[in-house]
């Protein structure tokens, strides 16, 4: 089932504000969003779905790293691609350097950022000062349902609630400086990210979830379309990995990582200007678009 907040009331996407819900998990979702109402004083986030509790993201996908690691080498460190790039056509293979830490293989990898910096569906993006290179990173959204602690990868599953569009705003010409000082993103990822205005129940979506498949668009043209490829953890395992001996609590939120092609910075293929306008969208869940602006004092 699908829901969405209009005029500050939960109903179901087609608008309805009476029916049933057709499932318990899709009840579940219900009463998350109705429980975390977003800021209504904030025009720009106003119409989000829910506010979210707190915000983690994972990184769940070995060749969007892959493709991002070539594509930000060749802005910021040409001679190190440019080694990238004959390794692989000599050898046929990946170049090792630009997989991810062993760590990564072993158990899911996550940070913490700024959960107040969520913005809705239609709203705008403030183009950041220090930014010379804004991206977009198309990412399934994560609502949990149930308090979580020391879960099994099989309640962790149980407990998430529903599903939306994520898009994990993101300034490369500083992430690189900032991922290496060993403190991971900072200004480079807590300034904005925007959410779907509608959430799917998860029921609805785990028969497909390792098909997912979606369009980055922008000013009209369809730039690239992200889809799922390999799981390297589920999102049982990721979530379970994240409650050990931490309480989760419904309302919080998690990022899938971003699908393989879902960012500009693959291959360094594109990057946002203010006035452009960019929509992400995931195939048989939805849409969020926002519009770039300046930022103003």
């Amino acid at each position: 089932m699908k829901f969405q907040r209009l005029n500050g009331q939960v109903s179901e996407a087609d608008g309805s504000l009476e029916s049933e819900p057709s499932s318990a998990v899709s009840a579940m979702l219900r009463r998350v969003l109705e429980e975390n109402a977003p800021d209504d004083a904030d025009p720009e986030k106003r119409d989000l779905p829910f506010q979210p509790r707190s915000y983690r993201d994972f990184m769940l996908f070995e060749r969007h790293y892959y493709g991002a690691a070539l594509g930000i080498t060749s802005l910021y460190r040409p001679m190190v691609n440019s080694v990238a790039r004959l390794f692989s056509t000599i050898t046929g293979m990946d170049f090792p350097m630009f997989k991810p830490h062993a760590l990564w293989y072993q158990q899911p990898i996550f940070y913490q950022s700024n959960h107040l910096a969520f913005y809705a569906d239609g709203a705008s993006i403030a183009y950041p000062t220090y930014c010379d290179y804004l991206d977009v990173e198309l990412e399934l959204g994560i609502v949990l349902g149930k308090p979580l602690y020391n879960a099994s990868p099989e309640e962790a599953t149980a407990a998430i609630a529903g599903f939306c569009v994520f898009n994990d705003f993101s300034v490369r010409n500083v992430q690189l400086a900032e991922m290496a000082s060993g403190f991971g993103p900072q200004h480079s990822k807590s300034f904005a990210n925007s959410i779907s205005s509608v959430v799917v129940s998860a029921d609805e979506i785990w028969p497909h979830v390792d098909h997912l498949s979606g369009r980055i668009i922008v000013n009209g043209e369809v730039v690239k379309e992200p889809k799922v490829d390999k799981w390297q953890h589920s999102l049982g395992q990721a979530l379970s990995h994240v409650s050990k001996s931490t309480r989760l609590y419904p309302g919080e939120f998690f990022g899938s990582g971003t699908f393989p092609l879902g960012a500009g910075i693959e291959h360094a293929s594109f990057r946002l200007r203010v006035g452009d306008v960019v929509k992400l969208e995931i195939n048989g869940i939805g849409s969020v678009t926002n519009t770039i602006v300046a930022e103003t004092s």
